[in-house]
């Protein structure tokens, strides 16, 4: 793979990646989940404030659209990014940082976070075929 070719699939992934997280704050979960490959093999695996998920496509799209129900407000502010080209049908990306969810009831929460996301290259769209994500509480100073 020559350096021009890497670069422009890093481009291309990186338009995906920020369309996803711009969806994310504006609490729009149909064009969030636009971002990733509707097929029984994706998984969302997480580790969120604790609790542990291992969900499908069909599983993570019901967590998403309920949760971003909950909430008035949410952020990840990225401060880490990788893009790891596979090949030039695959990505990994991985992102660290802090963000913060406001929920409807309740006080906001801050988090510390890591996303890893495979992108593959689907009917010449890149799509997430995996996820592994952990958001930890800040700790009070």
């Amino acid at each position: 793979m020559t350096e021009i070719d890497h670069d422009s699939i890093i481009e291309a992934v990186k338009k995906k990646v920020n369309r996803a997280f711009e969806a994310f704050e504006k609490l729009d979960a149909d064009t969030l989940l636009e971002n990733y490959h509707n097929h029984a093999d994706l998984r969302f695996i997480g580790l969120i404030f604790g609790e542990i998920f291992n969900l499908t496509y069909g599983e993570f799209t019901k967590v998403i659209k309920g949760g971003f129900g909950t909430r008035k407000a949410q952020k990840f502010i990225r401060e880490t990014e990788f893009f790891n080209v596979l090949s030039d049908k695959r990505v990994l990306y991985n992102t660290t940082g802090e963000g913060y969810k406001v929920p409807n009831e309740g006080e906001r929460m801050e988090f510390n976070f890591i996303i890893t996301m495979i992108y593959s290259l689907i009917e010449g769209e890149w799509k997430v075929i995996h996820e592994t994500e952990a958001q930890i509480a800040k700790k009070e100073e």
